[in-house]
C-alpha cells in the first residue's frame, strides 16, 4: 500500500495541508486589506520626532519606524511603565539609543504645559510632531466623562490637549532649515461629526449615542484644527500641518470603554478584529509617509489616507467654524498665559 493511500496520509497529512492552505489564504487576504506601505525610503538622521501616545498601537509602530531611519524620538505617554517598555523594544529593534520617554497626560492641560516646558528645554529643535494619542468612548469605572479641567474627555484627549501642545512647541518647530511638520491623526469618522461650540458635551444625547457622537466630534475637531493652523499667515513657510486617516486599525484605543458586563464579548471578538482590521504597523504607514516624504516638505492643509493625498482640508470642512474653534480653544486652554510661562522658562538646551 502506497503512503498516499495510507491512513496516516488521509487522517493527518490531508487535514494539515488543508488548514495550512486555508491559513495562508487568510494571511494573504489580511495583507491585501492592509493598505499601501510608505513609499518613502528617506533617512531621518539628525532629525527629532515627538510622538504622543507612543507606548502602543499606531504611535509605537510609527516611533519604531522613524527610529529605524535614524531619528531621535521622544515618546509622550501617560503610563510611564508601558512607555519605558515600548522604548526599550524600539531601541533594540531600531538599533538606536536615541529614544526617550517623557510623561504626558493629554487630559490635563497642566501636564501638557509641563511636557512642553521640558521638551523646549531639552531639545534645540523639533522636526516632526505627530499628534497621535487618542481614546474612544471612555466609560466609568475606567474613566470619568469629564477631565480634571472640566472638559469632555474625548474632546480634550483627542483634540484640545494636542491643540495646546502644538502651540506650546511651535517656536521649536519653526526654527529649523526646513519647515517643521505637524501631523494630526484623525479618522474617517470626522465625516459623521458635528460641532456646536455652545454645546460640546452633546447634552441632549445619552448613552452609547452620546459617546459615539462625542468621538466623531473630536475627530472633526482634528480636521478643523489642521485647517485653521495651515492657514496662519505668520507661519507660512515655517511649518506644515496635515492630517490623516490611518484606517480601521486593531489597537487598544477602546481600552477605557470596556465594562465588566460585556468584557467577555470583547475578547471573543478579537479574532475577528485581527482579520478585518489593519495591524498597527499597517496603520502607521501614512504617518510615516507624512513624516519622511521629501516632496511633502511644503504640502500643508491636506488630508491623507493610505499614503495618498485625498483633499485639501478647506474643501472638506467649514473654514469659518475652524477659525471659531481655534479662538475658542485659545480661551479654553488659556493659551496666551501658558505660552508666556513656557517661553519664560530658562532655555538650557543641549547642543
Amino acid at each position: 500500500m502506497s503512503f498516499i493511500n495510507s491512513p496516516v496520509f488521509n487522517r493527518v497529512i490531508v487535514p494539515l495541508s488543508f488548514f495550512s492552505s486555508a491559513f495562508g489564504a487568510i494571511l494573504l487576504i489580511k495583507e491585501s486589506r492592509g493598505g499601501k506601505q510608505c513609499p518613502s525610503k528617506e533617512r531621518l538622521d539628525g532629525k527629532v520626532v515627538v510622538v504622543t501616545g507612543g507606548s502602543s498601537g499606531i504611535g509605537k509602530e510609527t516611533a519604531k519606524e522613524v527610529a529605524k531611519r535614524g531619528a531621535t524620538v521622544v515618546l509622550g505617554c501617560r503610563h510611564m511603565g508601558r512607555c519605558e517598555k515600548a522604548a526599550k523594544e524600539i531601541r533594540i529593534t531600531a538599533k538606536s539609543q536615541h529614544v526617550v520617554c517623557r510623561f504626558l497626560d493629554l487630559a490635563s492641560l497642566d501636564s501638557v504645559t509641563n511636557f512642553a516646558k521640558i521638551i523646549n528645554q531639552e531639545l534645540p529643535h523639533i522636526d516632526v510632531l505627530i499628534n497621535n494619542a487618542g481614546i474612544m468612548k471612555p466609560r466609568p469605572p475606567k474613566a470619568t466623562p469629564l477631565t480634571e479641567d472640566g472638559f469632555e474627555r474625548q474632546l480634550e484627549t483627542n483634540y484640545l490637549g494636542h491643540f495646546l501642545l502644538t502651540n506650546l512647541l511651535m517656536d521649536n518647530l519653526t526654527n529649523g532649515e526646513q519647515p517643521g511638520r505637524i501631523i494630526n491623526v484623525t479618522s474617517a469618522a470626522y465625516e459623521r461629526g458635528s460641532l456646536d461650540l455652545e454645546d460640546v458635551e452633546k447634552s441632549s444625547l445619552e448613552g452609547e449615542e452620546k459617546l459615539t457622537e462625542l468621538y466623531y466630534q473630536s475627530k472633526l475637531a482634528n480636521v478643523l484644527f489642521t485647517d485653521a493652523l495651515s492657514r496662519k499667515e505668520e507661519l507660512k513657510n515655517r511649518i506644515t500641518c496635515n492630517c490623516l486617516n490611518p484606517g480601521v486599525v486593531h489597537t487598544n484605543i477602546d481600552r477605557y470603554s470596556t465594562i465588566p458586563l460585556y468584557a467577555l464579548s470583547v475578547y471573543l471578538y478579537k479574532p475577528f478584529q485581527w482579520f478585518i482590521m489593519k495591524t498597527p504597523l499597517q496603520g502607521a504607514q501614512t504617518s510615516l509617509y507624512l513624516s519622511t516624504e521629501p516632496t511633502l516638505s511644503k504640502t500643508t492643509g491636506s488630508y491623507f489616507d493610505d499614503c495618498e493625498f485625498v483633499s485639501k482640508t478647506s474643501e472638506i470642512c467649514d473654514c469659518e467654524l475652524a477659525d471659531k474653534l481655534w479662538e475658542a480653544s485659545k480661551i479654553w486652554t488659556r493659551l496666551n498665559e501658558r505660552h508666556t510661562s513656557v517661553s519664560h522658562e530658562p532655555q538650557e538646551r543641549k547642543s
